[in-house]
C-alpha cells in the first residue's frame, strides 16, 4: 500500500520518469531554509559557492534534517522501497538575470545505479520557466542516451559533465513549482534548466535518494541512511553532521569525497586521475 503517492502518480513516474507538484513542505519551512542560506552567504561569502555544492548534507545539519523529512521519505519509499540512503544534496541557486543554463543531461549517464536513484527537487522559492526552473523530457528515463562529456561552463567550474545530444526542445515540459512543492524524478530522466530572466533569485535544493540494495556500475557510493536498514553493504555509510559548516564537517566531507570519489555527480576517474571537488578555500586536487 503506497504511503504518499497515488496509483496514478506511481503510473506516471514509471511511464514518464517523474511526478511533480507534490506539496511536501510548508511555505514557512522554505522561508526558514532561505533565511539560513542567505545568512550563511552574508556571514561567509567566500564559502557559499563550494559549501552549497556536492554533499552539502555532510556540511549542514539542517540540510541533512531536511533530507530526512518524513513526508518526503514516504513518497520516496513508494518508489524505492523502505531502505533509503541520501547519497547527495546540492543547492541550485540562480541569481536574478543570471544567464546560467544547465544543458540537457542524465545524472546517471556516466556512472549507473541499479535500480536508479530518485532525485527530489525542492523549490525553496517559486520555480518557473521565467526564472530558470526545472525542465524535463518525459519518458527519457528508460536508458542512457548518447552524450558528450564536456567541461561545465555554467555551475561548478572544472567539473566534467555529460550533455545529452540530439534532444528536441519541443519535447520538453516545464515543471512550475511553488515554495514547498517537490518534483521527484529518475536519475536517468533527461532534464535541464534555462537562464533566470526574472528579477528574483531562484533557489532549489536537490537530493539524490538511493535504495540500499542498489549498486553502482563503477566505484562505491556513499550516503547517509535516512530510512530503514542496510543489509547489503553496497553503499558506504556517512556520518551525520553537527552544526553548520564547521571545521569538523569540512574535514569529514573532504575525507568522504576523497575515499569515495566516483559517484554519479562527479563521474568516473581516469586511470591515475586524482579526485577533484569544490572545497575550502578553492577547488582542490587530492594526490
Amino acid at each position: 500500500m503506497p504511503k504518499r503517492l497515488s496509483g496514478s502518480q506511481l503510473d506516471q513516474f514509471n511511464e514518464l520518469g517523474y511526478v511533480s507538484g507534490l506539496r511536501l513542505f510548508a511555505p514557512g519551512d522554505c522561508a526558514a531554509m532561505r533565511n539560513r542560506i542567505e545568512a550563511f552567504e552574508a556571514e561567509r561569502p567566500a564559502d557559499a559557492a563550494w559549501a552549497f555544492d556536492i554533499k552539502a548534507n555532510l556540511l549542514f545539519d539542517w540540510v541533512y534534517q531536511a533530507s530526512a523529512h518524513e513526508p518526503t521519505l514516504d513518497a520516496v519509499e513508494d518508489l524505492l522501497g523502505p531502505n533509503i540512503f541520501n547519497t547527495n544534496t546540492v543547492f541550485r541557486i540562480k541569481e536574478a538575470g543570471s544567464a546560467t543554463n544547465y544543458g540537457w543531461h542524465q545524472d546517471a549517464a556516466r556512472i549507473g545505479v541499479d535500480p536508479c536513484f530518485v532525485i527530489a527537487y525542492l523549490a525553496i522559492t517559486e520555480s518557473t520557466p521565467d526564472n530558470g526552473g526545472l525542465r524535463v523530457i518525459p519518458g527519457s528515463h528508460r536508458t542512457v542516451l548518447p552524450f558528450d562529456v564536456v567541461v561545465n561552463d555554467d555551475g561548478q567550474a572544472q567539473r566534467k559533465v555529460a550533455r545529452t545530444i540530439n534532444v528536441r526542445d519541443a519535447d520538453a515540459v516545464d515543471l512550475a513549482l511553488e515554495p514547498g512543492e517537490v518534483t521527484l524524478f529518475s536519475g536517468l530522466l533527461v532534464h535541464g534548466s534555462g537562464p533566470n530572466r526574472s528579477r528574483r533569485r531562484r533557489i532549489a535544493i536537490l537530493t539524490d535518494y538511493t535504495a540500499a540494495h542498489a549498486r553502482q556500475s563503477r566505484g562505491q557510493g556513499s550516503g547517509q541512511l535516512v530510512r530503514g536498514a542496510d543489509s547489503w553493504g553496497y553503499t558506504a555509510k556517512e556520518p551525520i553532521p553537527v552544526g553548520s559548516c564547521t571545521e569538523a564537517n569540512i574535514l569529514m566531507r573532504r575525507r568522504i569525497l576523497a575515499t569515495y570519489p566516483e559517484n554519479p555527480l562527479m563521474g568516473p576517474l581516469a586511470p591515475g586521475e586524482a579526485a577533484r571537488f569544490p572545497d575550502q578555500p578553492a577547488f582542490i586536487s587530492l594526490a
